[in-house]
């Protein structure tokens, strides 16, 4: 029962650390026009913020079409198409992109 115990612990400790995002998954991000920022994934969840036209923020993970962030004031979650990231973008594609793993971003 221990040993059993033992590894599903170990698991789970496994599956966490692939899950949660690291501040090294962290990237920078940039609005594309005036956003809300909201306290959760959806147009469902009451505006916390705003942020202005070009307003940097720090992008922690996305999902299909939402960005948590992190920036000074309220924390919260963007729109992915109204943030891009101002070191990995490609002209006339819209929506947040998080630079391919090892590409030098000029950091």
């Amino acid at each position: 029962m221990f040993k059993l115990f033992r590894t599903l612990s170990a698991l789970g400790i496994a599956a966490a650390m692939v899950l949660i995002p690291t501040i090294a998954d962290a990237a920078p991000g940039r609005a594309v026009s005036v956003a809300n920022v909201r306290s959760g994934p959806g147009t469902g969840y009451p505006v916390v913020a705003q942020l202005s036209a070009d307003q940097y923020v720090v992008v922690v993970k996305c999902t299909i079409n939402w960005c948590q962030v992190k920036r000074t004031g309220k924390n919260g979650w963007v729109s992915r198409k109204l943030l891009y990231n101002p070191y990995y973008f490609s002209e006339g594609e819209s929506g947040y992109k998080f630079a391919p793993k090892g590409v030098d971003v000029g950091r």
